[in-house]
């Protein structure tokens, strides 16, 4: 009798479990596509150094309170080196595209060229989200299938809560 209900509980338990994980989006595709024209001119804060800096939480900030003043703009980040730990150092870009910046003096400047680039759009909750490193493989398996550069930059742009397009650019070929 314990064992039936053992079972039944698993069970129960397993299928709230992909319910939810389906609410979530964890089942959604991701959508990949290429753009030849869109050319990606990012103003912002660079950083190098361990996550926990202020300096890093403060860049964010500054970015956020911008992109709050025009609603229209979306949140560029660009990890060139992802920390492994909480001391390890790591190095992002954060920006906006330079046309939301009234002010550009001070901040820096990112330019790719968006020809051959390929995005990937992901809606999905971020508890659900595939991680950084499945979808730049998605990316480069996608270049590969496809005949196109390999993406050696990866920038995320963060459309909302639920939705993240990531944009893999091959820099090499680019000017």
């Amino acid at each position: 009798m314990k064992k039936k209900i053992v079972l039944i509980s698993i069970i129960l338990m397993a299928g709230i479990g992909l319910f939810v994980f389906n609410n979530l989006g964890g089942f959604n595709d991701v959508k990949l596509e290429v753009t030849h024209s869109e050319d990606f001119n990012l103003i912002g804060r660079h950083f190098k150094g361990i996550p926990q800096d202020e300096k890093l939480r403060m860049a964010f900030q500054e970015i956020e309170k911008i992109k709050n003043d025009n609603p229209e703009a979306v949140l560029h980040t660009i990890y060139y080196a992802e920390p492994a730990g909480k001391l390890d150092t790591m190095e992002v870009f954060v920006g906006l595209e330079s046309k939301w910046m009234e002010n550009k003096s001070g901040f820096d400047q990112v330019s790719y060229s968006g020809k051959n680039a390929i995005i990937a759009t992901i809606k999905a909750h971020r508890f659900v989200m595939p991680g950084p490193l499945k979808i730049k493989k998605k990316i480069i398996d996608f270049s590969k299938d496809n005949s196109l550069p390999e993406p050696d930059v990866f920038i995320d742009q963060i459309v909302g809560l639920d939705e993240i397009k990531v944009i893999g650019i091959n820099s090499k070929k680019n000017p």
